[in-house]
């Protein structure tokens, strides 16, 4: 095994794809793979048995890590759902956009990609690839009005920004529509009568349907519906955005999946795992394994609040959820951003091998352009850089990036760079958002729990961020600020993305 440590839209027009010309050369042509993006949702750090984890069932997944290349020091931009997927699927981080607070969209939003951003469908489509997005979206439908009209065409959405096809849930499993969405409709709707959606998530209902859809059957019918288009599509060459709702609540695993010593929310890390496999499974049987460069990741790390109903169980039981990182979901801590990163692609890198290096979720974009030899205009991909010489460097290199900027639910910004994390809780902008009339101001919000000035860890030594020690490293600390607050009022981070 080798080891390496690092140092120290809205609408998808002619005019976005004017920027890229198909890649042509022959040299070119044999890279150019089929990929497939898996995003978890809540997933946490030490929920892998490769990431650690004991007592779980995991083969699929542990496959991909010894076939491949596992990371170790990989971020999601925002410790909730809609910021990083945001930042996975724009390169861009989502404070940038008209939400500033950290927060969620809500299950009504409207498309929150603005028109003319490049995504991920956008640029490999204009490589001539087949693009499908399967499983939870979480980015909003529609645009013009405050809130989504569910009995209307659902666009402009995920087909506007570059997606051949979509299948799946508009936001969590509670959210209505409680039914199924494929490419701009809603699934199983009765003809003639209102889409109306009544109640909060947990108990919400939808009138206006056949049927709602069935909660522990989602990653079953989400899984069927990957692996079909795959085999429609496998001529290609196809991108998939697969994008489960495991392990995020309600904790609802198919009855096959039992027996678990977590309960349910071991059964539904089981049945995640079995989900990847149906997909391999189906690469494996079109001979198309080691044409495929297949990403396994996490939106945000796994809920451990004390007594959460989800996961509080599994805890109990003794599954470190995040691993030893500080923290899980909706915090500024390791555990809400640090991810399982997991990257295969044969004669590409090096398999069974582990990396240190800092990577984040919003250099996705920027890699694969890099990996279909298609240039980034200018004014896109903002913060996203080309990290491919960490997936297949076979010795360690210097770094990928410099550093890699967090934000948290509550809109704590913090900054990794090397081994240091910096987090702001001082001169924390004030946001004001239309969307909820509401002012956030991350240092009041930590005031109650006498988190006021601001801090600084040394991951390589304290990974749990146990000491802060600012005191003893002040010129670091200010020089940590300095890069943050640039960052934000610069308006990007990968230099060449500047005007």
């Amino acid at each position: 095994m080798i080891l390496f440590r690092s140092k120290p839209t809205l609408f998808f027009t002619a005019t976005l794809l004017s920027y890229f010309a198909p890649v042509q050369t022959q040299a070119a042509s044999t890279t150019r793979p089929n990929i497939i993006v898996i995003l978890a949702d809540d997933f946490g750090y030490g929920s892998l048995g490769s990431y650690g984890a004991k007592g779980l069932k995991t083969p699929h997944l542990d496959r991909l890590a010894l076939e491949g290349r596992r990371f170790t020091q990989a971020y999601a931009p925002g410790s909730v759902c809609s910021p990083t997927r945001y930042g996975l699927m724009t390169g861009r981080y989502y404070w940038r956009t008209s939400i500033k607070d950290g927060e969620v969209l809500g299950p009504n939003a409207p498309l929150h990609i603005e028109s003319g951003r490049l995504t991920l469908a956008s640029l490999c489509k204009s490589q001539n690839y087949r693009t499908g997005a399967v499983g939870k979206w979480h980015l909003g439908f529609q645009t013009g009005a405050p809130e989504v009209d569910w009995n209307l065409p659902l666009a402009p959405g995920p087909l506007a920004i570059g997606f051949d096809y979509f299948y799946g849930l508009g936001g969590n499993p509670g959210n209505g529509p409680h039914a199924f969405i494929e490419d701009e409709n809603i699934v199983g709707r009765i003809p003639g009568e209102k889409i109306v959606i009544a109640g909060a998530e947990a108990r919400g209902t939808t009138k206006g349907i056949q049927k709602p859809r069935v909660v522990d059957r989602i990653m079953e019918t989400i899984t069927a519906k990957a692996t079909a288009w795959i085999e429609d599509n496998h001529e290609g060459p196809f991108f998939l955005y697969f994008t489960p709702n495991a392990v995020h609540g309600p904790i609802a695993p198919n009855h096959k999946f039992s027996g678990s010593p977590y309960g349910s929310y071991g059964d539904f890390i089981h049945e995640l795992d079995w989900s990847v496999g149906q997909l391999l499974a189906t690469l494996d049987r079109l001979k198309l394994a080691e044409k495929t460069l297949v990403i396994f990741t996490s939106d945000n790390g796994g809920i451990v609040e004390a007594g959460n109903s989800n996961t509080g169980k599994a805890m109990t039981a003794g599954l470190a959820i995040n691993g030893a990182l500080r923290g899980g979901k909706h915090t500024e801590w390791e555990g809400g951003f640090r991810e399982p990163f997991i990257v295969r692609w044969p004669g590409h890198v090096p398999a069974g091998t582990v990396s240190e290096q800092v990577i984040c979720l919003t250099d996705l974009l920027a890699t694969l352009a890099g990996v279909l030899h298609a240039p980034l205009p200018r004014g896109q991909a903002e913060d996203s850089f080309n990290v491919l010489r960490a997936f297949t460097e076979a010795k360690l290199g210097p770094p990928v990036r410099e550093s890699v900027i967090l934000q948290s639910a509550d809109a704590t910004y913090s900054v990794r760079q090397g081994d240091w994390k910096f987090i702001e809780r001082t001169d924390t902008p004030i946001f004001a958002t239309d969307r909820n009339k509401r002012t956030v101001d991350a240092a009041t919000h930590k005031k109650a729990a006498g988190l006021t000035t601001d801090e600084l860890y040394q991951l390589a030594t304290d990974p749990a961020e146990t000491s802060d020690v600012r005191a003893a490293h002040v010129e670091r600390a200010a020089a940590l600020k300095k890069l943050l607050v640039t960052a934000r009022d610069r308006g990007f981070t990968r230099p060449d993305a500047g005007p």
